[in-house]
C-alpha cells in the first residue's frame, strides 16, 4: 500500500496529466471538507457533469462505455444523489427527483449497452438543468 502511495506521488510530480488530476483531487477534497449540505449536492452535480463529459470524450475516441471508470463514477454519483433525497422534508419534489435519478441510471445503462453517446448527451443536458436550478436555490 505504501509503495502504491509513493508511486502515485512520484507520478503526480513527473507527468502533467497525473499532476493535474492530483491537484484536482486535492481541490475537491478541500471543497468537500468546507461545504454545506447544499454545497455538497452542488459538488455532486459538478462531478457528475465532469464524469459525463469525460465519458463522452473517451467514448468518442472508441473506448467502450460499459466498464469505463467514468461510467462507474457517474452511476455512483447518481446513486449518491438519490440516497441524499430528504423524503421527510422534500415534499413532491423528493419524489420527482427520485424518478429523475432512476431515469438517469436507466439512460446511462442504455448508453453503456448500445455504446451510444447520444444517451449521455441527453442525460448531461437534463443534469445540467437540475444543477442550474439547484444552484439558483442557494441565491
Amino acid at each position: 500500500m505504501e509503495q502504491w502511495k509513493r508511486l502515485n506521488q512520484m507520478l503526480a510530480r513527473t507527468h502533467p496529466a497525473f499532476a493535474n488530476q492530483h491537484y484536482r483531487d486535492m481541490e475537491l477534497q478541500s471543497r468537500v471538507a468546507s461545504a454545506s449540505p447544499h454545497g455538497l449536492v452542488s459538488l455532486l452535480y459538478e462531478e457528475l457533469l465532469h464524469a459525463l463529459d469525460l465519458l463522452t470524450a473517451t467514448a468518442k475516441r472508441g473506448t467502450a462505455i460499459s466498464g469505463n471508470p467514468h461510467h462507474t463514477k457517474a452511476l455512483s454519483i447518481i446513486i449518491a444523489l438519490e440516497t441524499s433525497i430528504d423524503f421527510a422534508n422534500g415534499g413532491d419534489l423528493a419524489g420527482v427527483l427520485q424518478r429523475i435519478y432512476r431515469s438517469a441510471v436507466y439512460k446511462l445503462n442504455a448508453a453503456a449497452q448500445t455504446n451510444d453517446v447520444a444517451h449521455i448527451a441527453e442525460l448531461r443536458e437534463a443534469v445540467s438543468e437540475i444543477a442550474y436550478a439547484w444552484a439558483a436555490l442557494a441565491n
